[in-house]
């Protein structure tokens, strides 16, 4: 593997372990649960089934946006 992949693998990775922090000091700093917060799987037609991983997936987003940036590894054009 080539270092820029290193570099993006690694990229990846630390924007979901940020996105999955966030997330849970968000859902502690609002006082709820993550059940009630939407990361349930026993009703699959819950409403917010979807809030809890989307949460963290656009959180992902927004920060490997800006790390794109300093971490060089050119997935965004520039």
């Amino acid at each position: 593997m080539s270092s820029l992949t290193i570099k993006r693998i690694a990229l990846v990775i630390i924007c979901l372990i940020i996105g999955l922090g966030v997330t849970e000091l968000t859902v502690f700093l609002i006082g709820t649960t993550r059940e009630e917060y939407g990361l349930t799987f026993t009703d699959l037609t819950a409403a917010g089934l979807a809030y809890y991983p989307l949460t963290i997936l656009f959180i992902a987003l927004g920060v490997g946006i800006w790390l794109d940036k300093f971490m060089n590894t050119e997935i965004l054009p520039h």
